[in-house]
């Protein structure tokens, strides 16, 4: 790794710049929707380095241009801003969250310190830039989703946008690594609600009464037969309930249960079909137990599909960075949603995972977990694929 860009990422102190940037927004977490301290002090970083940009974006997200060579193309580049309700459980990272109950756990705080680091390259070279660079800061990933919002509030126009790249962090590679996966990536999801009706009755006498716990266990157990025996082997699928509430005391049939989850599909064909037969199982079972449900889905997050020309050129820039063997090919599609999808959906994009475990570190690294620490030299590895993959975009 002692290639111009990573010699000229050290010089200008620009990985120093990330790296305080990383554990600064590591300490200070923000939730979905409520990113305004995390907004605010990248603002102030932007503000130093003379980066102008516009805040107020899908309510929380911030969008800074940098402009270079106006004839040519614009290139975006997204990272995602919040972190998750988890209490940490790093006793003796320096950097720990002093937020009681929330932390960067699925490594959104090193996406952040990414674009900062990467902004201040190009705004380092805006004089010879072939191009324009977009610094989309994005807000609610983990919750309501910012993406969306960010292109209808037009982060994608005035200039208009040619392509975006985007990463994240992937504690299964070691630093020093990226993975890259041509067209499908990620899944689509809906939310689940479903409400189960019965009739109450003493315990002792359950012929009484219709047992909306009973109803509410037979759905689960159909449903995955959903999943085992209505979904191809060569399809992938997931039905996931993560609560279930129901019951009033221990001696009483409960006359109502309620059960929140997700599904998630690699294509729209199967999401249509997973509610179609989950509506159906429902409705089946708690008629024939003398009951009755309803169904509602929240459609979430499409499926991510990468432009395969894109995924091509981030290959070949981090090929150069880091050598051809650092470059992984990931084959399975991951059954994770990504709401980068949106981006996807509307420009040519890549999006692709940025190694971030110590060679050394054999701890459990996986996300969402409230050990997660991923390891900052893989900050100026993401900072120099993204600067390079955006200039070779530029110079074609």
């Amino acid at each position: 790794m002692e290639s111009a860009i990573f010699n000229e990422i050290k010089n200008l102190g620009i990985d120093a710049l990330a790296v305080e940037a990383r554990h600064h927004i590591h300490q200070n977490p923000d939730l979905s929707e409520h990113e305004e301290n995390t907004r605010d002090y990248i603002a102030g970083k932007l503000t130093e380095l003379g980066i102008p940009y516009e805040t107020g974006v899908a309510d929380t997200g911030l969008v800074a241009v940098i402009t270079g060579n106006t004839e040519g193309p614009v290139i975006a580049i997204r990272a995602d801003m919040d972190a998750l309700p988890i209490q940490e459980e790093n006793p003796d990272l320096a950097c720990r969250s002093r937020k009681e109950g929330v932390m960067h756990a699925c490594g959104h705080d090193v996406h952040t310190a990414v674009l900062l680091g990467a902004g201040a390259y190009f705004q380092s070279i805006r004089e010879t830039l072939p191009g324009t660079v977009k610094l989309l800061f994005q807000p609610a990933e983990e919750s309501i989703g910012g993406a969306q919002r960010m292109i209808d509030d037009g982060c994608l126009e005035n200039p208009h946008v040619d392509a975006v790249l985007g990463l994240h962090v992937e504690p299964s590679l070691p630093v020093g690594s990226i993975g890259i996966k041509y067209g499908k990536m990620y899944a689509c999801s809906d939310e689940v609600n479903v409400d189960i009706y019965g009739t109450s009755s003493h315990g002792a006498r359950p012929d009484l009464g219709n047992d909306a716990i009973y109803m509410a266990a037979t759905i689960i157990q159909n449903i995955q037969a959903i999943i085992s025996r209505n979904i191809a082997p060569t399809d992938s699928a997931v039905c996931t309930f993560g609560t279930i509430h129901g019951g009033n005391v221990r001696n009483q049939i409960a006359d109502h249960v309620q059960l929140t989850g997700m599904i998630r599909a690699m294509d729209e064909t199967t999401r249509e079909f997973l509610r179609d037969r989950i509506t159906t199982v429902c409705d089946s079972v708690t008629s024939t137990l003398g009951g009755s449900a309803a169904v509602h889905f929240r459609p979430s997050y499409s499926p991510l599909i990468n432009n395969d020309s894109m995924v091509d050129l981030v290959r070949t820039a981090a090929a150069e960075l880091l050598g051809e063997e650092s470059v992984i090919q990931e084959s399975t599609p991951q059954l994770t949603v990504e709401d980068f999808a949106y981006f996807a959906a509307a420009r040519p994009a890549c999006f692709w995972h940025l190694g971030c475990t110590a060679p050394e570190d054999d701890s459990l690294q996986v996300l969402h977990n409230s050990g997660f620490h991923p390891d900052d030299a893989c900050i100026p590895i993401g900072i120099a694929v993204q600067v390079q993959s955006a200039l070779k975009l530029m110079e074609q």
